[in-house]
C-alpha cells in the first residue's frame, strides 16, 4: 500500500536521531515543519524530541493562525454536509428518526473524522480513497437493508458498527502506516483525547440548551421539542470532528488531563475489580443465570483493555514508571481471574443452545482474554524487571486485525447465519 505521508514528516521520521539534519529541515520550512512535527513524533519519546517541543511552544501562535486560516474552512464544511445528512429524517418524512439514527449516525460521525484525516494527512490517490469510502459505503447500505424490527442480530450489528467505522478511521489517521506501532500507539492517545474533548464541548452545549430553552419558556415559548431536532442533533454529529479540529489547533490542550485520568482510573478500577472478585467468592451466586452480568462483563473487559492501553501511551518510555506498570499488571491478572468465573457462566448457557447474543458474548470475551494474556508476561516484565513497554505496544497493535474481522463477522455474518 502507498504510503501517503508529507514529504516533511517523512523527513523528520527518517532524520529524528539526527539535530543537524532537524535544524536544517526546520530552516528550509518552518511551516511544514512546524505543522508536522508533533505527529511525525507521537509515541516518540527522547530528549532531542522533546527540546523540539519546547523550541516550536515559542512559534506556536503562528502554526495555530495557520491552521485556523486553513481548518476552520475545511471543518465548516464537512460540518455543515454532516449537519444536512442528520437532518434527513426530519426532511423526509417517511424515515423513522429513531431507525434512522440507530442506523446511520455512528457511520455519519465517523465519516466526518476520517474525512477530516484525509484532507489533514493530505491522503491522496484513488486507491487509498475509495479503501476508505468502500467499506464505509459497504456498511451504510448494509445497515439500511436489515430488516425494520429489531432483533438480535440486527442489534448486535448496530452495536458493533462503531468498531467497524474506528478501523477505517483509525486508516485515515495513521496513513495507512498500520504496521507502525508509534502511530497506532499516536492513535489511542489521540482517542483519548478525543473523547474528553467532545464530552467538554458536550457539557458546554448541553448547559448553553438547557438555558436556551428556559429562557424561551420564561417569554411563553415552548421550543424544547424544535430545539432537540433542529441542533441537539446535529451538535451530536458534528462535535467530535469539531473536537478533532481543535486538538489540532491546540495540541497540548488536554496533556494535563489526560495523564491525570489515565493515573487515577487504573488503581480504581483495580481497586473496583478486587472488590467484585471478593464479592463473586463470597455470595456464590450463580452467574450461569445472570445475563445482565455476562453482558456488564464485557464491558469490563473493553474497559480494562481500553485502560492498559491509554495508560501505555502515557507512561515515559524512557524511564518506565514501575508503579504504574504493576497496577497495569495486577488489574490484568484480577481481570483475568474474574474473566474465570464468566467463561464458566457463558458455557453452562451455552449448554441451553447458541443464540446470537451467546455466540457474540463467547467470542468476544475469549478473544479479549487471548489479547489480557498476551500482554501479561510482558507487563510483568516492564514492572518487576525494568524492560521496556515497546512490545507490549506490539503486541496490542498486532491484534487489532483480530478485532476488525471479529465486527465484519458479527456485523455482515451473523445476520445471514440466525
Amino acid at each position: 500500500m502507498t504510503d501517503t505521508l508529507s514529504p516533511m514528516k517523512e523527513q523528520i521520521i527518517q532524520n529524528i536521531n539526527d539535530p543537524e539534519m532537524l535544524e536544517m529541515l526546520y530552516r528550509k520550512d518552518t511551516t511544514a515543519f512546524q505543522r508536522d512535527f508533533n505527529e511525525a513524533t507521537s509515541g516518540i519519546d527522547s530528549k532531542l524530541v522533546k527540546f523540539w517541543q519546547i523550541r516550536l511552544k515559542n512559534t506556536e501562535p503562528i502554526r495555530q493562525h495557520q491552521a485556523l486560516k486553513n481548518g476552520l474552512a475545511v471543518v465548516s464544511v464537512i460540518s455543515v454536509i454532516t449537519a444536512l445528512l442528520a437532518r434527513l429524517p426530519l426532511v423526509i418524512k417517511s424515515m423513522s428518526p429513531e431507525n434512522f439514527y440507530l442506523r446511520n449516525l455512528c457511520i455519519l460521525i465517523f465519516a466526518a473524522l476520517t474525512t477530516w484525516f484525509i484532507i489533514k494527512n493530505r491522503i491522496t490517490g484513488s486507491k487509498n480513497i475509495l479503501l476508505l469510502a468502500l467499506p464505509a459505503l459497504a456498511l451504510t447500505i448494509f445497515m439500511n437493508l436489515l430488516p425494520e424490527k429489531p432483533t438480535d442480530t440486527t442489534q448486535l450489528a448496530f452495536i458493533h458498527a462503531p468498531l467497524f467505522m474506528a478501523f477505517i478511521f483509525a486508516l485515515a489517521f495513521v496513513s495507512f502506516d498500520f504496521r507502525n506501532t508509534c502511530k497506532v500507539s499516536g492513535f489511542s492517545r489521540f482517542c483519548g483525547e478525543l473523547l474528553i474533548m467532545t464530552g467538554l464541548l458536550a457539557i458546554a452545549g448541553a448547559i448553553l440548551s438547557g438555558v436556551t430553552i428556559k429562557l424561551f419558556e420564561i417569554i411563553g415559548m415552548k421550543i424544547g421539542q424544535l430545539y432537540m431536532e433542529n441542533v441537539a442533533i446535529v451538535g451530536v454529529a458534528v462535535l467530535p470532528v469539531v473536537a478533532a479540529w481543535l486538538i489540532d489547533l491546540y495540541p497540548g490542550i488536554t496533556d494535563r488531563i489526560v495523564p491525570v485520568i489515565a493515573r487515577v482510573f487504573t488503581p480504581l478500577v483495580l481497586l473496583s475489580a478486587v472488590i467484585y472478585l471478593a464479592a463473586i467468592i463470597v455470595s456464590g451466586i450463580s452467574l450461569s443465570q445472570n445475563r445482565e452480568f455476562l453482558l456488564v462483563f464485557n464491558i469490563l473487559l473493553l474497559g480494562v483493555m481500553a485502560i492498559i492501553v491509554f495508560s501505555l501511551s502515557e507512561l515515559d518510555k524512557s524511564d518506565v514508571r514501575k508503579l504504574n506498570v504493576i497496577l497495569l499488571f495486577l488489574l490484568t491478572v484480577v481481570t483475568l481471574l474474574i474473566d474465570l468465573f464468566a467463561l464458566s457462566a457463558i458455557i453452562t448457557r451455552l449448554s441451553e443452545g447458541f443464540t446470537p447474543n451467546r455466540t457474540v458474548v463467547l467470542v468476544s470475551n475469549i478473544l479479549i482474554l487471548v489479547n489480557l494474556l498476551l500482554v501479561l508476561p510482558d507487563l510483568y516484565l516492564a514492572g518487576f524487571r525494568g524492560n521496556p513497554l515497546d512490545r507490549v505496544e506490539r503486541i496490542i497493535s498486532s491484534y487489532l486485525p483480530v478485532y476488525l474481522i471479529y465486527s465484519i463477522v458479527v456485523i455482515f455474518i451473523f445476520p445471514l447465519i440466525f
